[in-house]
């Protein structure tokens, strides 16, 4: 069936909202890796989002903040951002995004009662992954953690929903520690760290390795002959290397994990790397606004990069808005254009809520010029499209069926 510029909007509307999300990167786990799967009013409240806001907003200082129990921290954030502030950035939005979805009004209520009106709603992580419609996502699991790591010596979680990855960011982090624990997991000593990641491979069957650089640690991939094997084993293994650029940690030490910043990163190099191993894929993503047109222009000259998402600083609505025309402009629709990046299992209600709403109108811009030229929209065109934004693209390159 043809659309007429009528009834296109309603029906893309209903196809965006239907259409399952399949998440590239979250910093998710299921529940019954207990300390690290994270749920819970209180939990989303103590997000260092919100945290950097409330240190910057108040006179409160960090350790003393840090030196509190969860709930009090968590109160400390709401009676100061909700309360006392109008909670109009994107984290606070993200929050009230979540508690209009549970129906669950703010009125008048004190701390404590909506903390409890929350949790009787929200008690499992299928309550949100229906309420967020994310059928699948992508875990950050560290093999150098092996306390972390010791979710792959179970099988009592759901394999299909909960994805694995490679995250090799203490190889430039503390590459001493991290070797000695990849010589003490495997009997052979050559080649080490391969060898330790194939152990891991096997083991956990990710759908591709994660690193966060920028310009200092950025020449150690190009450079390093470990790196340089981890690549051709990557290629061997057909996993993508996902790139993330442009972070730079400890801006201010004191505010721990709410402390890290933008770095610089040079996309020249990215190039040089694209082109030194033609037959690697990588995933990409720049924490800074400034990279972004040149990350653009790259991913149209290099058929084995791939842009992915609005990462950290860059997930504000604002810039999303921008930058997401400028891609769909130079890209058509061959990007990943979001992930959630989320670290509490209740953000993938208003991440993908909130990228939604953005993603309706530019779509709808895009096809109503399309069928001002004359060029016929079908729901089936529509249908299709939407997959692949949504779920199809990240699945292809993954090589996931």
């Amino acid at each position: 069936m043809i659309l007429s510029s009528d009834n296109i909007s309603k029906k893309l509307l209903n196809i965006i909202d239907s259409t399952p999300i399949f998440d590239l990167h979250t910093h998710l786990f299921p529940p019954k890796h207990e300390g690290y799967f994270l749920l819970g009013f209180k939990n989303l409240l103590n997000y260092h989002y919100l945290i950097a806001e409330l240190l910057t907003a108040t006179n409160i200082d960090a350790s003393t903040f840090y030196s509190f129990n969860d709930e009090k921290k968590a109160s400390l954030i709401w009676n100061e951002l909700f309360e006392k502030r109008t909670p109009v950035s994107e984290a606070c939005s993200g929050v009230l995004s979540i508690l209009k979805e549970l129906n669950i009004e703010i009125n008048n209520k004190s701390f404590l009662s909506i903390c409890d009106e929350y949790d009787r709603k929200i008690q499992s992580d299928k309550n949100i992954l229906d309420l967020s419609n994310v059928s699948s996502l992508v875990m950050t699991n560290n093999p150098f953690d092996l306390d972390e790591w010791s979710l792959f010596n179970t099988n009592d979680w759901d394999k299909k929903i909960y994805l694995a990855s490679l995250r090799l960011d203490d190889l430039i982090l503390d590459y001493d520690e991290t070797l000695k624990k990849a010589k003490d997991q495997t009997s052979n000593q050559e080649n080490t760290i391969v060898n330790y990641l194939e152990k891991c491979y096997s083991q956990s069957n990710p759908v591709y390795a994660a690193i966060s650089l920028n310009l200092e640690t950025f020449n150690t991939i190009l450079e390093d002959s470990m790196w340089r094997d981890i690549l051709v084993w990557l290629e061997s293994k057909k996993l993508p290397l996902s790139l993330m650029l442009g972070v730079k940690r400890a801006v201010n030490k004191d505010f721990g994990l709410a402390g890290d910043g933008i770095g610089e990163i040079n996309l020249k190099e990215l190039s040089n790397l694209c082109n030194s191993f033609p037959k690697n894929k990588f995933l990409v993503t720049c924490l800074s606004l400034n990279d972004q047109h040149e990350l653009t222009v790259l991913a149209r000259k290099h058929p084995n990069l791939r842009i992915f998402g609005f990462w950290w600083f860059m997930n504000q609505p604002t810039i999303i808005k921008q930058i997401l025309k400028m891609r769909i402009d130079m890209l058509g629709f061959s990007f990943i254009p979001q992930h959630s990046d989320a670290r509490v299992s209740d953000q993938l209600i208003y991440k993908w809520n909130h990228f939604k709403k953005i993603l309706h109108p530019i779509l709808l811009e895009y096809y109503q010029d399309l069928l001002d030229k004359n060029f016929p929209i079908s729901e089936n065109i529509l249908q299709r499209d939407i997959n692949n934004l949504l779920s199809g693209n990240a699945k292809n390159y993954l090589g996931i069926t």
